[in-house]
């Protein structure tokens, strides 16, 4: 699909705010991974995972290399292939490990509503899913004469025919599926607070009772839930669901009981999503001080993410994703990635730069950014940078960086970056 200048726009001005990825627009520049997404389509999204196996990957990569990037790569394979997707970001002060009940909410919470069309915004959560879902099966808007419409009688046949672990599960989807044909809002409202783990009311436990839907989400039951939901989305028609959870550097800061508490749970999650829940890939992106501190003060935890050698195409078993090998050296990885952001940009401003000025500004600002500045990954400055100084020439006009303008524009993004602080991972 052609770059529309809306979206170019957009991926100008969120990278050249934070050097962080857009959530929409990756693909437009990424450079050097194609090997590892091309193994993860070959091994898992395109055969595995269709055929109801599941898996767990870590991905592994320094504070600004392109973890987050990464994910969203994976992110939109998954909708190609037919995959639903959840993403969820935590912040340093928050992690769903220490409760399972919190790992289906923040699965359910976060679950995506994505059309093809790019300018459509994707929508968060398992009310705006499953309603996409039965507009997208019944083709029109979704009222009292759809109840009898085929694909829909149709759809509701096939949840009921279909085994999924809670019943009570069952019935909540059946129902919210039922009282969204038939506008009855206080019916879902009441069936969305159940499947999302939230509290509920005894006015709220009388309606689920009479729809069968019994219990709660608790602690205890929370995987039988997050089974029962990749049940539903593979009765839906969908390849799989594939949970993407991008902690930045949540393990490397708790220490104590809490660590403890949550890389229990958390090899338990890891567990259970390989054994348990059917075509479900698990994706946890992390930093190397995960792996080399923390993991290592946890044998059982250290057995399932240890590996002797990376994931890659000849090694496809291997629950590691390392973002320190990618396809080209590093130097080559920023060139392709700035002859790929100046094309946006011009898409984005209506100009035309001149090639070979911006190919001799992205030459000395990689270098710059690779060889002086070390705290902080080369890739995430070398974006913000570049980005920025496009923007610059353009207001100003063109010239080719001297080394000084170079050290001087990567050392303000340094500061800019990390606010004067030691990076984060």
């Amino acid at each position: 699909m052609p770059l529309t200048q809306p979206l170019a726009r957009h991926i100008i001005e969120v990278l050249g705010s934070a050097g962080a990825p857009p959530a929409k627009g990756v693909q437009y520049f990424n450079v050097g991974n194609h090997s590892l997404l091309n193994a993860l389509d070959e091994y898992y999204f395109s055969s595995y995972l269709q055929d109801g196996g599941a898996g767990f990957k870590l991905v592994v990569g320094d504070y600004g290399s392109g973890k987050s990037h990464f994910l969203y790569c994976l992110r939109d394979m998954a909708w190609s292939r037919g995959f639903v997707v959840t993403k969820v970001d935590l912040s340093p002060v928050e992690t769903p490990y220490n409760d399972q009940r919190l790992v289906y909410a923040a699965v359910a919470n976060n679950i995506i509503w994505h059309e093809a069309d790019e300018e459509v915004s994707d929508q968060k959560g398992l009310a705006y899913f499953l309603e996409g879902t039965l507009l997208r099966m019944v083709g029109a808007e979704l009222t009292l004469e759809m109840v009898n419409h085929p694909n829909y009688r149709g759809l509701i046949d096939t949840l009921e025919a279909t085994p999924i672990d809670s019943l009570a599960y069952k019935n909540a989807i059946i129902a919210y599926c039922e009282a969204l044909i038939r506008g009855q809002d206080e019916r879902t409202e009441v069936l969305l607070r159940w499947l999302t783990a939230e509290p509920t009311t005894p006015a709220d436990g009388k309606v689920l009772r009479d729809l069968g839907v019994t219990g709660k989400i608790t602690r205890t039951n929370a995987f039988t839930m997050l089974r029962s939901l990749a049940q539903t989305v593979r009765a839906l028609s969908y390849g799989g669901l594939v949970l993407l959870f991008d902690e930045v550097d949540r393990m490397a800061s708790i220490g104590g009981k809490a660590e403890k508490l949550a890389t229990d749970n958390l090899r338990e999650v890891i567990d259970r999503c390989r054994d348990e829940l059917p075509g479900a890939l698990f994706v946890y992106a992390v930093p190397p001080q995960f792996i080399n501190d923390i993991v290592p003060r946890y044998p059982a935890l250290q057995q399932r993410v240890r590996a002797p050698g990376r994931f890659s195409r000849t090694n496809h078993f291997s629950p590691q994703i390392s973002l320190d090998h990618l396809d080209l050296d590093e130097n080559h990885l920023l060139l392709g990635i700035g002859e790929k952001l100046f094309p946006i940009y011009e898409t984005a401003f209506g100009v035309t730069f001149d090639r070979q000025v911006q190919y001799a500004n992205a030459a000395i600002l990689a270098n710059v950014a690779r060889d002086v500045f070390l705290d902080i990954s080369a890739r995430r400055l070398f974006v913000k940078a570049f980005v920025t100084e496009l923007a610059r020439q353009h207001a100003q006009g063109e010239h080719v960086l001297a080394e000084e303008e170079a050290m001087a524009i990567i050392r303000g993004q340094v500061d800019e970056l990390t606010g004067g602080e030691t990076a984060p991972y």
